[in-house]
């Protein structure tokens, strides 16, 4: 029995059938769903079903694997398992808006600037120190920093490294969406900024991929001058998709005091006013 086969088999003697609707009638020489039964509910033969818990059968299509996955009731993270053992690729809601709670108090303590995207690059999320940054660069929670980067007409002349900048972004957003290249989400923000930007339209085309986990950026704030920041990402393994960017200053810049005064600052409600 191959892995595939195993992970079906484990997963359908775990369903409870009166969950599904179904009528049990007397003892079940095994616990969980019988092969007829999931084959029935996924519209697949029961023969065809034998063939994959067996090894037979090794490549089931998307559709396949997907229905499977509904019957069984498997959830984010069993789905992809299943697609990665049966090496298609089916959809998965990932947590795209939600922040959990937890995230939001490990970064309440932090004293570094920290902020929460998910894969279209949406700020979800921020602390204390993070929002006196994006505050004075004129972005705010629910901001698209895609929209922010392309579309605000200040950005040229808050980033010195603008289109280098602009460049790691969007091959950044390739890597982070995958093979989701036809996520309505990503069709509607990529159809958007190539509508307004000529820039983004000549970077989308290029179709180049970048994965970056962290980096470095200047930043032009008009109450303090140039902060030079270094950037790293964690993923958030308790919600798909997302991942916090904590800023950390470069040291020898002055980067550190600035971003206290911007802090300060924010706190007595001077930025941003």
């Amino acid at each position: 029995m191959t892995a595939l086969g195993q992970f079906l088999r484990a997963r359908r003697e775990r369903v409870d059938p009166t969950t599904l609707g179904l009528r049990t009638v007397g003892p079940r020489r095994t616990p969980g769903l019988r092969r007829e039964e999931v084959a029935s509910l996924a519209g697949i033969s029961v023969e065809y079903l034998v063939r994959l818990e067996r090894g037979r059968d090794r490549n089931p299509s998307a559709a396949v694997v997907a229905s499977l996955a509904d019957v069984l009731g498997l959830d984010d993270a069993e789905r992809e398992h299943l697609a990665a053992l049966a090496d298609v690729r089916i959809d998965v809601d990932f947590a795209d808006h939600e922040v959990v709670e937890p995230i939001r108090v490990l970064m309440a303590q932090w004293q570094q600037p920290a902020i929460v995207m998910n894969r279209f690059m949406d700020l979800l999320a921020i602390n204390d120190a993070g929002a006196a940054l994006h505050q004075a660069i004129g972005t705010v929670p629910g901001d698209n920093m895609l929209r922010k980067l392309f579309l605000d007409s200040h950005a040229p002349s808050i980033y010195p490294d603008y289109e280098l900048l602009a460049a790691e972004t969007v091959a950044n957003l390739r890597s982070l969406t995958g093979a989701d290249i036809d996520h309505p989400r990503l069709r509607d923000l990529v159809g958007e900024l190539s509508l307004h930007s000529p820039l983004f339209a000549e970077i989308w085309a290029r179709n180049e991929v970048q994965v970056k986990s962290s980096g470095a950026k200047r930043i032009v704030l008009a109450d303090v001058g140039v902060v030079e920041l270094r950037w790293d990402t964690l993923e958030v393994a308790g919600a798909r998709g997302q991942r916090v960017v904590v800023y950390q200053p470069v040291e020898g810049t002055g980067s550190a005091e600035k971003l206290a005064r911007l802090d300060a600052a924010a706190r007595v409600g001077v930025v941003g006013s």
